[in-house]
């Protein structure tokens, strides 16, 4: 459908009267490039000539550098062996026997032995000779104490071995034992392996490769090698490899062949690989290329005019082509002049057409991009505003393609892969059967598939999912599951709380009313007695309690502090300077009962002590002191309530109200035990609790807490 107000344009339309076809002007290229056809050829030579010649270069240059890599690979297979053999439980054991036979059947390269010397150079085996031959000390002191101190792999250069008097390489490796190098594993390696890596390659008989250390001493030769294996290389060539790790040097072999010589360098182990080709093979290819250079130069003049004038009338229309070509690729409108040539306009004119009609195509193709561009955001928008998950599951093929957050549901991350059987492998083993019966039952009723279960995330943290989904059949006939995944964890946690909390509450409101029971009953036979005061006294506790409802309230149940509970009964009583209630003691945290058992004994402390006590002169004190005595068994807390101060006290003819209220409270919900003592000078009040009665589990007792204790 097109948009109101487009303007359909008209097609171009261009005047094809052309006078030159592009046969007459090919016929004519032809007939001009048969007289530089020989130039050409010469040209060919004299680049064929170069070409072969960098080609040679850069073959041979390659050539040394992936010989030298092997090299490397050939020395780093006995590194490896050797390290592995390091890592041997038999040498933390110091069963040398045994790790001789597992030394021997190790794999090294032949010819090659290995042996065990400590670092102040005794040797314990030798893989040379039967475990257990008497060996002399190393004769590498040098070379141990470098690998003590680096603690790395150490190659040497090609040397004459003292004891066999034949040229070796040596690896040495040390062994690590408790953070410190205990051993040095050293593998003794004879030039014969580097010599076979040479002549594994093939090279031609009149060409030369060898193997140089890092002195520049020749390891393997490939031409007699029993002539110059030992010897320093040429100066020229040691000269290069110290100034770059690779490249080609003319030179002059040790047999006195001047050749061209490329070497590569390996910079793990410093040891270089040389390849030296005749410089006779390589001037050849020179003289062939200028006999036949000088033949043909005289054809160069002759061809270039008629090309240059057939050049340019082929030139124009082609540069007039290559910018209505441009022009179609970037999208712009393509037109211009007739070229003259037939092919070339008619071309032209194919260019125009194919621009129109891909312009028509890209406005009905953005038309339709803009409108599922759209729908697709407001798809996503929603998806992503209810943390919802896409997923598509096709059972017939097995194929099963997830969005970013389908993939974060299941603990995986946005671009990580996950497949079918990864969702059912991350089910809760106990869910798998109730989602595979699910899924059974919508694509054999095809109805909508409404499932939760359990996944399991990669960390093993345990997570609910709610998938929801519909059958569809595709254009194929193939039926699939389209739907998406909700992570529903928070939900069935808030579940799951709202049950304890209702289950919590109910027992903490269970508890209180026994406690408002209890006091209403006492305070009611108080009443019968003939107190005027009991009705004060009761609206008095069941306000003391309801503040230390709000206390409890304010931590969630989780108990309180002992000093907030004591401060929360006492600080009405409290001076300007506080100093007439003193509390002291260790940081205590209660249990929920204990703290409302202990608020009301505070509370039935403080108004006898407003009534009677301290606190009914200016001048009397209360002083609070606790303490963990964690010693005894079972550890104990101890509350002591001392008054000063105040009027000379007599001990009560009969037990009060408050006393039995407070032993009751104590005695029936935390196992507590009251002792009052009535001096003149001041009540004094200790009451004791069992620790595990009334602190919170996980607490630590502090030993220092009972230097509190009076």
């Amino acid at each position: 459908m097109e948009d109101q107000g487009y303007a359909r344009p008209a097609k171009p339309s261009f005047f094809i009267g052309s006078r030159t076809s592009l046969r007459q002007v090919l016929w004519a290229l032809v007939f001009a490039l048969t007289l530089p056809a020989i130039l050409i050829a010469a040209a060919g030579l004299y680049s064929g000539y170069r070409s072969e010649q960098e080609n040679m270069d850069l073959r041979l240059q390659e050539t040394a550098r992936a010989m030298s890599l092997s090299l490397d690979r050939e020395i780093e297979k006995s590194e490896i062996a050797l390290r592995m053999l390091a890592q041997s439980p038999y040498i933390a054991n110091g069963d040398y026997a045994a790790f001789h036979e597992q030394a021997q059947a190790a794999g090294l390269p032949s010819p090659s032995w290995v042996s065990l010397i400590r670092p102040d150079g005794k040797v314990h085996l030798n893989t040379r000779v039967p475990y257990g031959t008497p060996l002399p000390d190393s004769a590498r002191p040098a070379t141990l104490l470098k690998v003590q101190e680096s603690r790395k792999t150490h190659l040497s250069d090609l040397f004459i071995g003292p004891n066999t008097g034949q040229p070796l390489v040596t690896l040495d490796v040390p062994v690590i034992l408790n953070e410190e190098v205990a051993y040095i594993l050293s593998a003794a390696i004879g030039p014969a392996i580097f010599q076979q890596l040479i002549a594994d390659q093939r090279i031609a008989p009149n060409w030369n490769a060898a193997v140089l250390d890092r002195a520049g001493r020749l390891v393997a030769r490939s031409r007699a090698p029993e002539r110059f294996v030992g010897q320093l290389g040429n100066p020229i060539v040691r000269d290069a490899i110290a100034a770059s790790s690779e490249g080609h040097v003319q030179s002059v072999t040790l047999d006195g062949i001047p050749v061209r010589t490329y070497f590569s360098k390996s910079s793990t182990y410093g040891w270089s690989f040389v390849i030296s080709v005749p410089s006779s093979e390589l001037a050849a290819s020179l003289k062939r290329s200028l006999f036949w250079l000088v033949i043909l130069a005289g054809c160069i003049l002759m061809g270039v005019a008629l090309a240059a004038m057939l050049s340019r009338l082929i030139a124009k229309p082609v540069d007039q082509l290559v910018r209505q070509a441009n022009a179609l690729g970037a999208g712009r409108e393509v037109f211009g002049a007739s070229t003259h040539v037939l092919e070339f306009d008619t071309i032209q004119k194919a260019l125009a057409d194919a621009a129109w009609d891909i312009s028509e195509q890209e406005r009905s193709r953005e038309e339709v991009l803009n409108r599922v561009a759209e729908s697709e955001a407001r798809l996503r928008l929603a998806l992503n505003a209810g943390y919802l998950g896409s997923w598509e599951y096709t059972p017939s093929t097995g194929v099963f393609e997830t969005s970013p957050q389908c993939r974060i549901n299941f603990g995986r991350g946005p671009d990580e892969p996950f497949s079918y059987e990864d969702l059912i492998a991350a089910i809760h083993p106990d869910d798998r059967a109730r989602q595979a019966e699910a899924v059974a039952r919508t694509l054999r009723n095809q109805t909508d598939l409404h499932v939760e279960y359990r996944a399991i995330w990669p960390d093993h943290s345990e997570h609910w999912v709610r998938i929801s989904g519909q059958v569809r059949v595709g254009v194929n006939g193939h039926l699939s599951l389209v739907g998406v995944s909700q992570d529903i964890t928070e939900q069935k946690l808030a579940e799951e709380r709202r049950g304890i909390l209702l289950h919590e509450l109910n027992h903490r409101v269970k508890n209180t009313l026994a406690t408002v029971q209890s006091v209403a009953f006492m305070t009611r036979r108080a009443a019968e007695q003939g107190d005027p005061g009991a009705w004060d006294a009761f609206l008095g506790r069941v306000q003391g309690l309801a503040k230390t409802h709000d206390l409890l309230t304010a931590t969630h149940w989780q108990g309180a502090l002992l000093k907030d509970v004591l401060k929360n009964e006492l600080e009405p009583y409290q001076d300007a300077m506080r100093q007439r209630i003193r509390l002291h003691g260790p940081k205590v945290n209660l249990q929920p009962s204990a703290v409302l058992a202990l608020g009301l004994a505070v509370h039935e402390l403080a108004t006898n002590a407003t009534k009677y006590g301290s606190l009914t002169v200016p001048e009397g004190k209360v002083h609070v002191m606790w303490a963990m005595a964690s010693a005894l068994n079972p550890p104990v807390l101890i509350v002591e309530w001392v008054e000063s101060g105040g009027p000379p006290v007599a001990p009560p003819k009969r037990q009060g109200f408050g006393t039995k209220l407070i032993q009751r409270g104590l005695a029936q919900q935390l196992g507590g035990e009251i002792k009052l003592n009535f001096h003149t000078d001041g009540i004094r009040c200790v009451i004791t609790f069992p620790i595990k009665n009334v602190m919170v589990e996980g607490d630590e007792l502090d030993e220092s807490a009972e230097r509190y204790a009076s």
